[in-house]
């Protein structure tokens, strides 16, 4: 990076001045400095354009766009990568399409849409074969092994990393670490613990060897993670106290907050709750600081069963407060996330056809230039084409709309979509919001299967619906809570209708979904009329406080309370 500085400073023509802005730009970029980076990547690209260097844009487009996503923007750092896949197969670049397919399959993954990202990657994969690309195929299994784990299919994830290890060269450290370490992950989720310590043990001692600290105190977590479940709690707290000193000597904050949050379990776990909950008041400062946003919302959900280990309940609830609305903030994010990933792509593969379609009318009209009225038939058909392609896209638009609405298990409407009809509601209307929650839903997960859980959300969703009077409206809230709304009911009607739901719900024949098993919910209402000074935040949480309410007070319980407007 010094070197390209000191290049940039003597006379240069345009294509010196170009190669000198890219590498200063990557060079940024493997420091961490991408806010830095991203000015330089840019002037580059803006360089080879002017230079008419299409491998010069390629190569600047890829770094931009891989400085974007490390700087928590996917959407932006995937209409970049989606530019590099349609470049590259225009040059015939094997190995960048490749690279850009593997680069794609990372945006979707930290998105969460582990469907396209698996797609992208095998993509990647099926094609590094066949081109006889060994360093960009181990690539692509690494990262298909990483996903498979973050979809918890841990038998894929395994098979994955071990094949990423057969592949020859064996010649690149970094890729051999990133598998050892993933291969121990997947045994860990498969619950081989013995197997899980030999792999996290083999990469530590590579990544130690190379000097990468953070990526050594990273496996000491995992190592004592391993000591945890093999019930070895005093190696397991000296192996988190040994990550979290490394850590904090090279200021990696990401890494105290996960150190902290594993120390503060083991503490916890051991009946040691104030020393747990300093722990995690620790790695909460950090992780708020680093605005660590996702690790903040399992912090404060991890923070209320503690208080409530302790039996200190309004800290409790204070803290899951926090996490129902930050985890709503965080799933609303990532939905907009997707929806805006599907119209880049949209909007790129219809730019690309749009392309090839002129590309080729081109070709047509040179050899028919004589032909004029043929030319005119064929301009208003092009016409006639591009209306059609507008028409779909309205059409595709209101679909992903449509999506972006609904719950993909339950069919019902989501928080977006729930949200999105209080904000809708008229000044003075009289409303009831029910929180609904179903009583012991993990354990029905634990012990009749994942598949058995999804069966009952979608059942009780169908039943709440079936019961709801017109003009009520019902969402899936987030894991096993509705919400539902009711308007002009008053205190006693919003009683009775919930009564009937909670009735309804105990008196179902569960034995159809599982013979063993019965199901009931604990509901919590606030009743309310909308005058200026409301706030339907205050609502809500009037009706999450009668939920917590009839939940401890036995569960299978209704819970109404009247919202009194303020003065």
């Amino acid at each position: 990076m010094r070197a390209s500085r000191q290049v940039l400073e003597q006379p240069l023509d345009a294509a010196e001045l170009a190669r000198a802005t890219l590498c200063l730009g990557c060079g940024l970029m493997h420091r961490g400095e991408f806010n830095a980076a991203e000015p330089e990547l840019q002037r580059a690209l803006h360089l080879y354009g002017g230079l008419s260097d299409e491998e010069g844009r390629r190569l600047s487009l890829h770094a931009l766009g891989s400085a974007k996503g490390r700087q928590g923007r996917p959407v932006e750092a995937l209409a970049l990568f989606l530019q590099v896949r349609h470049m590259s197969v225009t040059l015939g670049h094997v190995q960048g399409e490749i690279e850009a397919l593997n680069s794609i399959g990372a945006s979707y993954g930290v998105m969460g849409d582990h469907a396209n990202a698996l797609e992208h990657q095998l993509l990647a994969l099926g094609l590094s074969r066949k081109h006889g690309l060994p360093s960009v195929e181990r690539t692509a299994l690494n990262n298909m092994s990483m996903t498979y784990f973050q979809m918890r299919r841990y038998g894929d994830a395994l098979e994955a990393a071990l094949a990423c290890l057969t592949v020859l060269p064996q010649d690149e450290p970094a890729s051999d670490v990133l598998a050892i370490q993933t291969a121990g992950q997947a045994y860990f989720g498969l619950k081989q613990f013995a197997q899980a310590r030999a792999m996290y043990l083999r990469a530590s001692e590579l990544i130690e060897h190379a000097g990468d600290q953070a990526g050594f105190a990273s496996l000491q977590l995992f190592l004592g993670q391993v000591a945890q479940q093999q019930g070895a709690f005093a190696e397991a707290h000296q192996l988190f106290q040994r990550s979290l000193e490394i850590c904090q000597k090279i200021g990696h904050e990401y890494g105290q907050v996960e150190s902290l949050s594993q120390l503060s379990g083991l503490l916890g776990a051991s009946g040691q709750v104030e020393q747990a909950l300093d722990a995690l008041h620790r790695a909460r400062s950090l992780a708020e600081t680093s605005q660590l946003r996702s690790h903040l919302c399992e912090i404060d959900l991890a923070l209320s069963k503690l208080y409530r280990q302790a039996g200190r309940p309004h800290e409790a609830l204070s803290h899951l407060e926090q996490h129902l609305q930050l985890n709503g903030e965080l799933f609303s994010a990532t939905s907009d996330q997707r929806i805006q990933s599907l119209r880049v792509q949209s909007g790129l593969e219809q730019a690309e056809r749009e392309r090839l379609a002129a590309q080729n009318r081109n070709v047509e009209l040179s050899a028919l230039n004589a032909r004029l009225g043929e030319l005119n038939d064929r301009l208003e058909e092009t016409n006639r084409d591009l209306q059609a392609a507008q028409s779909q896209t309205a059409e595709l638009l209101v679909q992903l709309e449509q999506h972006a609405n609904e719950d993909a298990l339950t069919g019902l409407l989501n928080r977006r979509a729930f949200d999105v009809a209080l904000a809708d509601l008229l000044p003075n209307q009289q409303i009831s919001i029910v929180v609904c929650d179903i009583d012991h839903f993990k354990s029905v997960n634990d012990r009749f299967s994942h598949l058995v859980g999804d069966q009952v959300l979608r059942q009780v969703g169908a039943l709440l619906k079936s019961q709801l009077r017109r003009g009520d409206l019902l969402a899936r809230y987030g894991g096993e809570e509705f919400m539902l709304l009711l308007t002009e009911a008053s205190q006693t009607d919003t009683l009775k209708v919930c009564e009937h739901l909670r009735r309804t719900i105990e008196n179902h024949d569960w034995s159809t979904v599982h013979p063993e098993l019965s199901l009931t919910v604990s509901l919590g209402a606030a009743v309310a009329r909308l005058e200026p000074t409301s706030v339907l935040q205050d609502v809500m949480r009037v009706a999450d406080d009668a939920l917590y309410a009839a939940k401890h007070a036995g569960r299978n319980r209704v819970e109404v309370r009247q919202v009194a407007p303020l003065g």
